[in-house]
């Protein structure tokens, strides 16, 4: 891997998934070929990393994880309900992650061969809200109908309230191209900061991440 994104992105535990369509129409070598999606290739999608992208990616990581235990995820086979609308605060964003890593999909999404491989709608989006301070979202396996529920706190990740003074002082000159290279790389050492503490210190993330078992259905 080059030196492009900042060394601590690539500490980051990948995730691993098998992908029967790819393999089913000859995109592999090899037979029961595994990929590795990582935190970077979500940066990659997402055109930048915040604590939005990284919280879905560690939402994502820790239900798959859950649901799959010591077995390898199945992309495509993984249904998420994301409890807020598209467009309601940063909802869509975390979706289009979920998206990115499991293969599920909205109504845009791959309509299957035949009876299998459908991704169109696997994602949806309910406005029903299971915990008012939270963000919530469902993830279920569609062979076993096991499922999961992530709740995840933003507001209790930690960060100096000093830091978020400081952030909200720099953001206007530097996203209006006013801040000094001093202003800048301070601001993007702030943001960064609290990316890193998330993903790979994980500081205090009992408080703002917080996983279920659900009932499974059928």
């Amino acid at each position: 891997m080059n030196n492009t994104f900042r060394d601590f992105m690539k500490e980051a535990r990948p995730m691993r998934f098998k992908e029967p369509l790819a393999e089913t129409l000859g995109a592999f070598q090899e037979k029961d070929a595994v990929l590795e999606y990582t935190y970077i290739d979500a940066v990659k999608m997402a055109g930048h990393a915040c604590p939005t992208v990284t919280g879905a990616y560690i939402c994502c990581q820790a239900a798959l994880q859950r649901l799959y235990g010591d077995e390898i995820p199945v992309r495509g086979e993984i249904a998420v309900t994301v409890y807020g609308g598209p467009a309601e605060g940063v909802y869509g964003v975390m979706a289009q992650v979920f998206s990115f890593l499991t293969g599920a999909a909205g109504e845009t999404g791959f309509k299957g061969l035949g009876h299998l491989f459908k991704r169109k709608d696997l994602l949806r989006f309910k406005p029903e809200k299971i915990d008012p301070e939270a963000m919530c979202f469902e993830f279920s396996r569609t062979d076993n109908n096991k499922k999961v529920l992530v709740r995840f706190y933003p507001q209790r990740i930690p960060f100096a309230k000093e830091k978020v003074e400081e952030l909200g002082r720099l953001m206007h000159p530097v996203i209006w191209e006013a801040a000094t290279e001093e202003e800048k790389k301070r601001f993007q050492d702030l943001w960064m900061g609290k990316v890193e503490n998330m993903l790979i210190r994980k500081d205090s993330i009992e408080q703002w991440l917080q996983i279920e078992d659900r009932q499974a259905t059928g």
